[in-house]
């Protein structure tokens, strides 16, 4: 029997990271671990620090403490050799519009001191090979963004950041990246990925972390945290719905029991949906349904962030 193999160095980590400009705090002591072939999401509402954090990770600003290191490199001390592991998109791709998606690559490829035969093996991964040779301007939407993953892509990093990678596409092209995304992360890389569209991020990513007010208050695998947000709907006469809340609470078989919208009682906490309906009908009251509601990524965040 072979003795266990030692897990993989994270391929970026962040240990209390915080960046504080004059008084205001835009990131407060978060730390983070990503491995290799993961997609990450790192969410939160608009001025939460998510921004921040991402630019810091690119080298683009400087934490105020803690530390960045990627792949085993700190990028406070080596930041040329910690950033060659990296690959960026943070806004909308810029290329010479008269010029095929090649040749634009190509052009990077040589300011970068790249091998111009990376192009071919970029522009194949992003599925851009059938249409290398016409202009930029021609692309549609997707298509210029999945060139602008291409042009990450050529110096073969182990990590890739993206911000906002279907902003503005229409559905058609945000298909286009959302099946781009775990075919890189199927390749061995990395992906560090935030998003406003949330319905996209759950169809793509391994695990989430979701930021509020500079500090991170949500993180872990994707089902595990949807697990928290699991719900009941428990549908009874309307007369008795007030009732069955005082005797749900009561049994202590749940978390909570609030009213729905629609009527119904949404209860919260996993519970057994054959002892619930038992406590009812000891009671005298008949469920006419008692379903389990599926979280998603967007009622989760929309918890968690209450307030903002």
């Amino acid at each position: 029997m072979q003795p266990d193999q030692p897990p993989d160095p994270p391929v970026l980590g962040l240990r209390q990271v915080s960046k504080q400009n004059g008084r205001d705090v835009a990131v407060q002591s978060i730390s983070l671990e990503l491995h290799r072939g993961e997609v990450f999401a790192l969410l939160g509402p608009n001025g939460s620090g998510k921004s921040t954090t991402l630019n810091m990770v690119l080298g683009l600003i400087r934490p105020t403490s803690g530390t960045i290191e990627i792949h085993g490199q700190l990028l406070s001390k080596r930041p040329r050799a910690a950033l060659r592991d990296v690959g960026g998109l943070v806004e909308g791709p810029s290329f010479y519009p008269y010029l095929s998606g090649r040749k634009n690559l190509e052009l990077l490829a040589q300011l970068r001191g790249v091998d111009h035969g990376t192009v071919d093996e970029a522009l194949a991964t992003v599925g851009l090979t059938a249409r290398a040779e016409s202009t930029f301007d021609s692309y549609s939407l997707g298509m210029k963004q999945r060139l602008g993953i291409a042009s990450t892509l050529m110096h073969k990093p182990r990590l890739i950041v993206l911000d906002e990678p279907t902003n503005g596409l229409d559905p058609e092209g945000t298909m286009e990246i959302r099946t781009l995304i775990p075919r890189l992360a199927r390749g061995g890389q990395t992906v560090l990925l935030s998003s406003h569209l949330l319905h996209e991020v759950e169809q793509v990513s391994d695990r989430v972390a979701i930021m509020r007010r500079g500090s991170l208050i949500a993180e872990g695998p994707m089902a595990e945290l949807l697990r928290r947000d699991e719900r009941t709907r428990v549908s009874v006469e309307p007369s008795a719905r007030a009732r069955a809340m005082e005797i749900l609470k009561r049994a202590k078989l749940v978390t909570s029991v609030e009213a729905d919208s629609d009527g119904t009682l949404l209860v919260k906490g996993r519970p057994d949906r054959a002892a619930l309906n038992r406590a009812l009908a000891e009671q005298g009251i008949y469920a006419s349904e008692l379903a389990k509601v599926t979280p998603t990524l967007e009622s989760l965040f929309l918890l968690v962030t209450q307030g903002e």
